[in-house]
């Protein structure tokens, strides 16, 4: 289902400021309608994730299929801006959907012998979709045009719709607001949270800009940069068990919450200065490598965290405080791309994660850890 719904969402997400661009928006207006996409998931993050954990989750990820596939149609019928950011909250509320629901009824369902392994897993589902969307998309406009791209994105819906169906379910418990409190409260929560906010900043950047700084600054073709994601996503994919089974084997975060800060900021900002297809793609694998070590520890530490009753809710306010950080990177980005150009938005987005480590590496490693004796999965 995870693939599923990755490949449909980014088969849309990553070619629609290309669609919008010859509809006649500006890149700052581009920039908006990206920004009300993710922060219009917060209007019903927190409520769903707490629903989850209170009645079917499998019902309330279908709803959230369903909505996808009327997004789709009506987005890629738009032809104003006005008529953008009307669509542009459907497209939040789905997405949130399988952001905080499927993943918290994963976890809740799972064995948690080699946890690492199994989150990696999932997550390979996710990067595979990242890979193989765009790509189909790529392919679709460039034999057709953004009709053809349409019928994909609607077909891959449907197939979404179909597969969860099949989902298993999860037991529910009744409403304690107390408890979720009670889990939040823990200090090392907060920096959790600001590091679930900071690091995101940078996808933001990338949603509204990767596509259009390949068209627009290396003149790619449609299909050149499908292969630009179809490479990143397959490399995540092949990445992320690896990187599970190291974490299974040493119960630390600290190497691969740092290392993935240094490297996903330092790539980054080379991004800024490629200048043809070869080294882009180098450059972004070497990206994706910080990529996969911090969604993966941001995966652990939640299942980690919080209590399994309760990860609905908790899960929810993760996601939900890394969809400001997103919102923050597709906002500022829009401006900057509009005053500076594409490639200023990856430099200094590359910066503000290289400035937080100086800033607080030495309370991420002291902090953020997971051990056998203080520390459950269950």
């Amino acid at each position: 289902c995870t693939f599923s719904f990755t490949s449909a969402l980014l088969m849309l997400h990553f070619f629609l400021p290309v669609y919008m661009k010859a509809q006649g928006l500006t890149d700052a207006q581009i920039g908006t309608v990206f920004g009300l996409l993710s922060i219009s998931t917060l209007a019903l993050m927190l409520p769903l994730g707490v629903l989850s954990d209170l009645f079917s989750p499998r019902r309330l990820v279908f709803l959230g299929a369903c909505i996808f596939v009327l997004f789709a149609g009506l987005i890629l019928s738009a032809k104003s801006y006005w008529q953008f950011l009307l669509v542009a909250p459907l497209g939040g509320v789905a997405s949130s959907t399988f952001h905080i629901v499927l993943y918290a009824l994963f976890l809740k369902v799972i064995d948690k012998n080699q946890v690492g392994k199994k989150i990696a897993f999932y997550q390979s589902g996710m990067y595979l979709g990242l890979g193989v969307g765009p790509a189909i998309g790529g392919v679709l406009i460039g034999e057709g045009n953004f009709g053809a791209l349409l019928m994909g994105v609607l077909v891959a819906g449907f197939i979404v719709i179909a597969l969860v169906l099949r989902l298993p379910e999860s037991e529910t418990i009744r409403l304690d607001i107390g408890g979720y409190r009670r889990d939040l409260g823990h200090g090392r929560i907060l920096l959790f949270l600001l590091l679930a906010f900071i690091y995101p900043t940078h996808f933001g950047v990338e949603q509204t800009s990767f596509t259009l700084l390949l068209k627009e600054n290396l003149f790619f073709s449609p299909a050149r940069i499908g292969l630009v994601y179809l490479a990143i996503g397959t490399w995540m994919a092949i990445l992320a068990p690896l990187a599970g089974h190291r974490f299974d084997a040493s119960q630390s975060l600290r190497a691969l919450l740092l290392g993935g800060l240094i490297i996903s900021g330092t790539f980054q900002i080379l991004t800024a200065v490629v200048d043809s297809f070869g080294h882009m793609v180098v450059v972004r694998l070497l990206h994706t490598v910080g990529d996969v070590l911090m969604i993966l520890s941001i995966g652990v530490m939640t299942a980690a965290f919080f209590p399994e009753a309760r990860m609905g809710g908790n899960s929810a306010v993760v996601v939900a405080t890394r969809t400001c950080g997103v919102f923050t990177g597709n906002l500022g980005s829009g401006f900057i791309n509009g005053a500076l150009g594409y490639g200023y938005s990856f430099a200094i987005s590359g910066s503000v994660l290289l400035i937080f480590v100086l800033l607080t590496g030495s309370a991420i490693g002291r902090l953020l850890t997971i051990n056998k004796e203080s520390d459950s999965l269950d």
